[in-house]
């Protein structure tokens, strides 16, 4: 199944909301009656639905509506049901960038992004958009104030324009820099009719993230109260005076409600584990996504105005368990899963994207099915995750792709002391960003590394960076402090083609024909290359994109499960050849694995601790990072 999404709250009809939720393996949106509790299925779009949202009285939802390469247009459709009509018309087709309504819904504006610009639309509900403004580069839409006389944009965190504050009546502009030394991210206007344009941020400064405030005319006002040592993210609360605070620390999260005026702030009790989404209801309740290791993704609810203690959390998973490496720089964290019986055990190192994301004591189907099959599995929180503060996430130099796998190697090294892996029987997993991880580790250090299985992989970073989406270029110009023709060196040394000669394998590879955060091209290239020094290999080719649709999920997992039980198998069976050739896999779908997606969408929830950009409470998510 598809992990729920928290609501989205009506903001003058406190009975309706909206959620997107699992429909035959799709993402779909669903009308919420809170009166009655009746969940109604609205969208039965072909390709799913990532992004919706509501109108302020609750009359209209709205809804994007993609093709299989993930662009679209915006649909407005009655609450009760009904036809799907154009939400703004004159608007291109593209990607969905922000969407925002003033208070009084007479007003929307959304941003779409066609091909590498931004482009911003206003108008009434099903009316005529007005074109604003494009922008030749990536820049989101954060939100519309709430007297809808001012846009917030968002630029790169620390770049010299990290937030944009437009005025609608005359276009006049006031700009919030970011630096080497700061970053800052836009979150949402204040709601409610008063005109008090207070913008919420969060800034990174000192190695801290702290909670700020803006308003037009004024410089940033942090709240010193506010601060913390690792990533946050932040929400207005609807009495407009307090906010809602998200840290996450070390893969498990907590809640804090503040008072921007003083007080100390107080902690909302939630069970142990990792929060994944959340809104507030109209009348003040907390509308979450929570999961833990042993258990999928579900929604709960704290009321801040209500005395109660969380339900206690699951009883521990035997098997399960944590694992700090210390090194010079740092302690490296990782999650720990093996199978019943005693160890060693041929261990899977599985790897999330990213970079900046982590994983985190939260459900994974993956991690159930190695198991199960046999095998140990590993979760390491590399250099450039997040949720352990500004050093951990940026301070490796721009060394790409080979700090993170001096991380993974004395992992590696300190489970084969603990008696966990068998030395020899060790391999890598990854999707996306992880992916890439694999296939660098196959070529630089070729002797360490058992089998290597690369989902959706950045195999050759100059192409990648060349075809990939606006938003991403932006992600490897930071990783990498340029684009690869200002420092080429550097992106030389983190391309696994530059290790193709080194490359032993065994290697499966799977992708999307149509995936445009980790380009098909590249992948071919890599492909083709690996067949041509007869390096011993599999593909897998699907249709669609980035992540794809169920059904191609599970074609790929269980290919990637049949092909490590045959190249690295349980127990100590002797190791079968693997294939040389360049097999297309595209025969019948095998059944579906139970308890949720096999990609990184799973557990991870894109927002500006994880380097996106606009406001958390919109459900318009397109710049997170190769997940």
């Amino acid at each position: 199944m598809i992990p729920p999404r928290a609501p989205a709250f009506s903001a003058h009809n406190s009975l309706r909301a909206v959620e997107l939720d699992d429909v035959a393996g799709r993402s779909q949106v669903v009308a919420w009656d809170r009166a009655t509790g009746r969940r109604r299925i609205l969208t039965r779009a072909r390709h799913g639905v990532d992004a919706c949202d509501l109108e302020p009285d609750g009359g209209h939802v709205w809804w994007f509506d993609t093709d299989p390469d993930g662009v679209g247009a915006w649909r407005r459709q009655p609450f009760d049901g009904g036809e799907a009509v154009p939400a703004l018309t004159g608007v291109p087709p593209g990607r969905p960038y922000g969407i925002a309504f003033d208070h009084t819904g007479k007003l929307a504006v959304v941003c779409v992004g066609c091909g590498a610009e931004s482009r911003y639309h206003l108008g009434p509900p099903g009316g005529a958009g007005r074109l604003l403004a494009t922008v030749p580069s990536y820049v989101p839409l954060v939100d519309l104030s709430p007297d809808g006389t001012l846009l917030a944009l968002a630029g790169r965190p620390d770049g010299p324009a990290a937030v944009t504050v437009v005025r609608l009546v005359d276009g006049r502009t006031e700009v919030l820099a970011g630096g080497r030394d700061r970053r800052v991210w836009a979150l949402e206007f204040r709601p409610g009719p008063e005109g008090d344009a207070a913008l919420l941020l969060v800034v990174e400064a000192g190695g801290r993230y702290t909670v700020g405030t803006w308003r037009p005319g004024r410089d940033i006002r942090l709240h010193e109260r506010l601060t913390f040592d690792t990533e946050i993210t932040a929400h207005w609360y609807v009495d407009g005076r307090r906010v809602l605070v998200q840290q996450d620390r070390a893969g498990r999260s907590r809640l804090l409600l503040a008072d921007l005026d003083g007080g100390a702030p107080s902690v909302l009790p939630t069970p142990p584990g990792t929060i994944l989404d959340l809104a507030c209801a109209p009348e003040g309740a907390v509308h979450y996504v929570w999961s833990r290791e042993a258990v999928p993704p579900r929604r709960l609810v704290a009321d801040p105005a209500v005395e109660h203690h969380p339900a206690p959390g699951p009883p521990a998973v035997p098997g399960r368990g944590e694992v700090w490496t210390p090194q010079p720089y740092g302690r490296i964290h990782s999650f720990l899963a093996t199978p019943p019986g005693p160890g060693p055990w041929p261990t899977l190192f599985l790897l999330h994207g990213g970079p900046f994301l982590h994983d985190r004591d939260s459900y994974d189907p993956r991690v159930e099915l190695l198991t199960d099959a046999g095998y140990a599995v590993v979760r390491t929180n590399y250099r450039g995750s997040t949720g352990y503060g500004p050093r951990w996430r940026h301070d490796f130099g721009h060394r790409v792709g080979l700090a993170q796998l001096e991380d993974l190697a004395a992992v590696r090294r300190h489970l084969v002391d603990l008696g966990v892996a068998q030395p020899g029987r060790i391999g890598l997993c990854g999707y996306s960003w992880g992916g890439y991880l694999v296939l660098l580790a196959m070529g630089v250090e070729p002797d360490d590394w058992a089998v290597g299985l690369a989902v959706s992989p950045v195999a050759d970073y100059s192409t990648a960076h060349r075809t990939t989406l606006p938003a991403l270029r932006e992600v490897d110009e930071e990783l990498f402090g340029g684009t690869p023709a200002e420092v080429p060196d550097r992106y030389r040394a983190a391309d696994p083609m530059t290790y193709l000669d080194r490359v032993r394998g065994p290697l499966f590879v799977a992708a999307a024909t149509d995936d445009e955060r980790c380009p098909a091209e590249a992948v071919e290239r890599y492909v083709a290359a690996l067949r041509d020094r007869s390096v011993p290999h599999e593909v897998v080719w699907t249709t669609g994109g980035h992540h794809g649709d169920a059904a191609g999920q599970t074609t790929v997992f269980t290919a990637l499960l049949r092909y490590v039980a045959t190249v690295l198998p349980p127990g100590d069976r002797t190791p079968a050849s693997p294939s040389q050739d360049h097999r297309d896999r595209r025969g019948p779908t095998p059944k579906r694995p139970e308890g949720g997606e096999c990609n990184e969408a799973t557990h991870c929830a894109a927002r500006p601790d994880q380097h996106g950009r606009a406001g958390p409470r919109r459900r318009h998510r397109q710049d997170a990072p190769r997940s």
